[in-house]
């Protein structure tokens, strides 16, 4: 659940809390007693995280201003990701009460429009501390995913944008089959997706860039997808939205990218879902003969599939 503190210190750079002794760092997900050690973890990634931190150095209580009333966090240091967005971010306030959301800076414009259609009333902080009169830290409870946050998220969509309305859309979607190209990302492209368009061509794939849309959009185009094929990264949350029986294909830099994250979201509810992992150590790029095995075997199964409906309706 949401904790709601008072009279508390947030650092606009990074989301830090300070309450007291007490400080939260990535909404609730690392708490830390400052003055009682043996409340927090002896080892491992929490402390680290924290020690880190707390290296850079606590928000300076004389250099802050006040900001009245009550607001909610929006702001961590991984904010600027659309998986963070809609795992962290948005479930905390579906639930909580319709009071303004503070968000950093650096948080994307396509979010704030996205939050402010959404009727969420957004306050942009700078890289202050302000000290807040009532702030509510939204949870970060492990698993990421499970049931209840998947259907939470889409029925919120669904009530935000009905599958028979295409309001605010610009974007035309023609085709089922997707590649979701990261080329224009900053990090974690495949670096030889030229080897491979004219293969995904051959199959009625089009290449899609998610970070030239609209987070409706990115909505509208996946509720229309069967087939879904894309590199590890935060546009595969889209598969929220993705029918149940789309064929989805993960490419991973590395096996365990991400803690398999996608993994655990696909497994609730698109079992139709496989990975490729890239064979060269620090590089990222899938060789063109190990693309077309899935692709190939994909076609035999639906023609396949398509061959036995057709014989059981010619039986009828």
């Amino acid at each position: 659940m949401s904790l709601i503190v008072e009279n508390a210190f947030l650092f606009g750079a990074d989301g830090l809390i300070q309450s007291g002794d007490q400080i939260w760092f990535h909404f609730q997900k690392y708490p830390w007693h400052l003055s009682c050690q043996e409340k927090n973890p002896g080892t491992g990634m929490h402390r680290r995280i924290i020690e880190s931190r707390l290296r850079k150095g606590l928000p300076d209580p004389s250099e802050s201003s006040l900001l009245q009333g009550t607001f909610h966090s929006g702001i961590s240091p991984h904010i600027y990701s659309y998986y963070h967005l809609l795992t962290d971010l948005l479930p905390h306030l579906i639930d909580a009460p319709k009071i303004p959301v503070l968000v950093p800076q650096f948080m994307p414009q396509q979010f704030i429009e996205f939050l402010k259609q959404a009727k969420f009333e957004v306050r942009i902080l700078h890289e202050e501390t302000v000290q807040v009169e009532r702030l509510y830290i939204p949870e970060m409870a492990m698993p990421e995913w499970n049931f209840e946050k998947v259907k939470k998220i889409q029925t919120f969509f669904e009530n935000l944008l009905p599958k028979n309305s295409h309001a605010g859309s610009t974007c035309a979607i023609p085709v089922n089959r997707i590649y979701v190209s990261r080329k224009l990302a900053g990090k974690r492209h495949l670096s030889n997706e030229d080897e491979f368009l004219s293969l995904l061509k051959k199959y009625k794939f089009r290449k899609v860039y998610l970070e030239q849309m609209s987070i409706i959009e990115q909505v509208e185009l996946f509720r229309k997808a069967s087939h879904v094929i894309a590199a590890h990264g935060a546009g595969l949350t889209n598969i929220l939205f993705a029918p149940a029986d789309a064929r989805i294909l993960e490419i991973r830099p590395e096996l365990s990218s991400g803690q398999f994250c996608f993994e655990k979201l696909f497994s609730l509810g698109w079992h139709n879902s496989e990975f490729l992992v890239s064979p060269v150590k620090g590089k990222f790029e899938i060789p063109p003969e190990m693309l077309n095995k899935v692709l190939s075997r994909w076609n035999n199964e639906e023609l396949s599939s398509d061959t036995c409906s057709k014989e059981s309706r010619l039986k009828l």
